[in-house]
């Protein structure tokens, strides 16, 4: 059988169920559920917030929001009834199911599924707010915050006992609950990324020099990539639009070798690839989706070597920097330019984080946590 008919068998046999982190805005976590929907499209999702506005492609599906959906700003603030969030996953009856399937970064796995059901849960982080300040600071400081912050550390902890099977969305999310919850992560499940749609993209000149595109927030690390085009003068195309817009191109003005496209469409994003001769990556993600896009397309990626890139970006795919410096990336870069990279080669080693690849390992370890039952579940 196919995965996709491997998937529509267990839908089948069993009452199945989603749940999932707010449903606000569309990012990776949400184009993983999206992914995982379309193979498993009768089975309902749960989640506290869900604007069907922003997620079009879940209109008319069966999503179960909270009461908290109807609070003012909740789906335009999600993140300011996070003190209670917990509490409205705790909340959901899940009691007629007999599998459920989480997928979560902050409060999803608190949903308690019926004592004899099997649970499958894939963290895409423990919330970062709670367990990682230093990358997420939003839970703020003080004594009211911190007397918060501690309430949902201790239903965090409680709720991580609630899975039976537990994959991590890479190996170092996978060390990370392992460190956070005392509990062994059964596998990893790489996030699906369409590589399909670039994999068409030539490869014509290298006349371009480097790419970079992402939203421009501070942790991607645009300034770090300006930096290092000063230093060392290579051609720099920085794509998309964000916040840190002005800041940035005051960074660079005066640098000719540095040219802000602003968001391009896919044609126009591709065009600039086929003539690129590679693409800098230098954030800390916890899975990071460019870099397996780029290497679709056929390019070498240099990549910060902690986090999800470290993984999908071996040596022999790109450069790794051993520290977030202008100087170390400028480093990466002239190693790269002494090597020599087949686009065909990049291009079939981006299939292994496809579609395709996510299906099928995605019924085989929901196949392993039916089998399990509730074996490893700690309560």
């Amino acid at each position: 059988m196919t995965a996709i008919e491997r998937l529509n068998a267990i839908t089948s046999a069993r009452k199945v169920c989603i749940t999932h982190d707010w449903l606000t805005v569309m990012g990776g976590a949400e184009e993983v559920l999206r992914v995982t929907h379309t193979a498993m499209p009768s089975v309902p999702i749960y989640v506290a917030q869900f604007n069907p506005e922003k997620l079009k492609w879940l209109q008319g599906k069966d999503v179960r929001s909270h009461w908290v959906n109807r609070m003012p700003l909740s789906k335009a603030k999600h993140y300011l009834y996070s003190p209670i969030l917990a509490d409205c996953y705790r909340s959901f009856d899940l009691s007629e199911f007999d599998l459920v399937v989480t997928f979560s970064h902050t409060f999803a796995h608190h949903a308690k599924p019926a004592p004899g059901a099997a649970h499958f849960c894939c963290y895409h982080s423990p919330a970062r707010s709670l367990w990682f300040p230093d990358i997420d600071n939003r839970a703020g400081t003080g004594f009211v915050r911190q007397m918060i912050v501690n309430r949902l550390k201790r239903l965090d902890l409680e709720s991580s006992k609630n899975p039976t099977f537990i994959v991590g969305n890479s190996w170092t999310i996978a060390k990370r609950v392992e460190e956070i919850y005392k509990r062994p992560v059964d596998n990893v499940l790489y996030p699906s990324v369409d590589v399909e749609k670039w994999l068409d993209t030539p490869r014509v000149t290298d006349d371009e020099g480097y790419t970079m595109w992402s939203r421009l927030i501070p942790y991607k690390k645009f300034d770090l990539a300006i930096q290092a085009a000063k230093l060392g003068g290579f051609r720099l195309n920085i794509v998309g639009a964000g916040p840190q817009e002005a800041a940035l191109k005051a960074m660079a003005m005066g640098m000719s070798n540095v040219v802000f496209h602003g968001r391009l469409p896919d044609p126009e994003l591709k065009g600039l690839l086929s003539r690129s001769r590679g693409v800098l990556f230098p954030a800390y993600e916890d899975f990071g989706i460019v870099p397996v896009e780029a290497m679709a397309a056929g390019l070498p990626v240099v990549v910060f070597d902690q986090g999800g890139a470290a993984e999908t970006v071996t040596q022999d795919f790109g450069e790794h920097i051993s520290e977030q410096t202008p100087e170390a990336l400028w480093a990466a870069v002239q190693r790269l330019e002494k090597k020599q990279f087949d686009p065909d080669v990049l291009k079939e080693h981006s299939r292994a984080f496809g579609v395709e690849r996510f299906h099928t390992e995605l019924a085989e370890y929901l196949e392993q946590t039916l089998e399990r039952g509730t074996e490893r579940r700690f309560f």
